[in-house]
Order: C-alpha cells, then structure tokens, then sequence
C-alpha cells in the first residue's frame, strides 16, 4: 500500500504473533502494513508516534492490539493522548477510549471486539467505502460527525463533536490510516486525504407473508434497530412485534409513521417488555422512524 506525503516514508509488516480470545473463539489479529510516504523537500526518516510507548502499556491487559492512526491533524497532542478502558462495549465487551485534544476540539476513538457485530449498527449513517472494505459515515449538521470501520474483528468508532476542527475527510484518512502501537507505527500530519464515497445500502428486509399477515419483530439495541430497514407490502395487514435488546434509554419509544397522515406509537415501559401491534400499510413509500429523540432511526418501505 502506497500513500503520499511531505513527511516520512516506511515499510513494515505486522507480524503475525497474538490471537484474540473473544467468546470463546481464537481470532486471528490482522495483519496491517504501515504507510509508505515520500518526500519532497528531504531523506525519508521513521519517526515513532509518540503515544505508541503508553499505549503499549495498557494494551497488555487488553484481549486485543490497540490501533493508533498514522495520519493525525497537527493540532491534535498525540503525546498526552488520554486512554479510558474502564467503558464498555455496546455488548458488554472491554472496548479501549482515546481522546486526543487541542485547542480547536477533541478526537475520539473507540475500538472493540463485538460479540454480535450485525446488531450493533451506526443509527442514521450511511454507507462508505473504507480502506478495510464498507464502513459507516454519520453527519449531524455542521457538529457531529462519526466513522465506523471494521478492522479484521475489531470495530473502531472514530469522531468528533465539532467538524470544524476535523473534517469527514480527514476522519476518514485517520481511519485508513490506522495500526499497531507495537510497529512503532509511523505518524505523519500532511497527506493526500481520500474523497468521501457512499456505497449503495443494502436492499431492505422483506417481511415475509403467512396466512396473509406480514409478521415480524423489530429489535432496538444500543446500536439501532434491527433490521434497520424494512419491506412490507402495501394494503396486506402488518402484525409486528417490538422489543428492545440491552439498556436502550428513549429507544423504548418507537414512534411509526404508517402512511403520510397517521403515525404509529409504541411505547416499552421496561427494558424487558415486549409489544404486539398491528396495522394496515395504505400508501406506498418510504417512511422515517425512530424514537422519541430521534437518537434511533430506520426505514420502513411500502412496496405497491
């Protein structure tokens, strides 16, 4: 792999030398090259990111390798990075937090093994395409904005609350940019930063048909609904079961738009209950939902 910059240049390659024990399950750590940069201005030096020595040292009670990215914005003090293992994953999993400040704002990454990687999903992102294959971009406004990628078997959420101190697209190369501490994983601050490129989402989840009823169950996680796309056909009834998975705050409350007049509500008074509801699809479409703090969203498509 081949990126270019004004900074340094290396070659390395990851030694297959630790196994993740998840679940049970031995998984493989990926093997990952670090970045090639060249020169135009003087000699290619290696330079160490300098967090690499502290993050080495809490990586040896965590069950995976920690990920640092190559390519970091220069306001950002890599030095005094700030390591938190004392949070959870959305599946109860050890997850690593790291927070690197400056003056403009903070930069946020959260890596994980996930136990159930298809029920965590990014609520309200979109499709992107990574350097590690599709990945998940969300935008807020002109304040949030979040990347997901999946790193062999881990999941490293990447954001920041203010996009004028980082950009989509610069979030986006730190994400490609990322891997291991034990590489003495090079850093450098100017490179060719990627375009942004939405990849199709994928068809939604037809619900079947028995006995002339539409019958399925929507779960909401602490990562969003699943399926978080949905298919019914219009004027067939819909019987749907609701329930939530894991401690899901306003994601209790689904609020279901049933055609462009009439919205459904239902409403879990417990982390544990769960709901039946019915109703006819008159008009064909595609419709919003979420909760009552639109924190969750998904579709619902009525097919003619």
């Amino acid at each position: 792999m081949k990126q270019s910059s004004r900074g340094v240049a290396t070659h390395q390659k990851w030694s297959w030398r630790r196994w993740l024990p998840i679940a049970g399950v031995l998984v493989g750590v990926l093997a990952i090259g670090v970045w090639q940069v060249s020169s135009r201005t003087a000699e290619p030096q290696l330079r160490e990111a300098p967090e690499a020595q502290r993050i080495l040292a809490v990586q040896a009670n965590m069950p995976f390798q920690i990920l640092i990215p190559a390519y970091l914005p220069p306001q950002f003090d890599r030095t005094n990075v700030e390591i938190d293992v004392s949070q959870m994953g959305p599946g109860g999993e050890p997850m690593v937090h790291l927070a690197y400040r400056s003056a403009q704002g903070t930069l946020f990454f959260r890596e994980w093994v996930p136990i159930n990687p298809d029920k965590e999903v990014l609520a309200g992102s979109r499709p992107i395409e990574t350097h590690w294959g599709n990945g998940w971009l969300l935008k807020q406004g002109e304040t949030l904005a979040a990347i997901w990628a999946d790193v062999g078997p881990m999941r490293i959420s990447a954001y920041s609350p203010d996009q004028k101190a980082v950009t989509v697209e610069q979030l986006l190369q730190m994400v490609n940019t990322l891997g291991p501490a034990s590489n003495s994983q090079v850093f450098s601050f100017s490179v060719d930063l990627p375009s942004v490129r939405q990849v199709e989402p994928p068809p939604p989840y037809e619900v079947p048909i028995k006995d002339g009823v539409q019958e399925f169950t929507l779960v909401v996680t602490p990562g969003g609904y699943d399926p978080l796309r949905f298919s019914v056909q219009q004027g067939l009834p819909v019987r749907m079961t609701f329930r939530a998975l894991g401690q899901v705050g306003c994601g209790k409350e689904l609020v279901l738009p049933t055609d462009s007049r009439n919205t459904l509500s239902v409403y879990l008074k417990s982390d544990t209950e769960v709901r039946t509801v019915e109703f006819t699809p008159t008009e064909a479409g595609t419709f919003l939902f979420n909760c009552s703090h639109q924190m969750y969203r998904g579709v619902m498509t009525v097919r003619q």
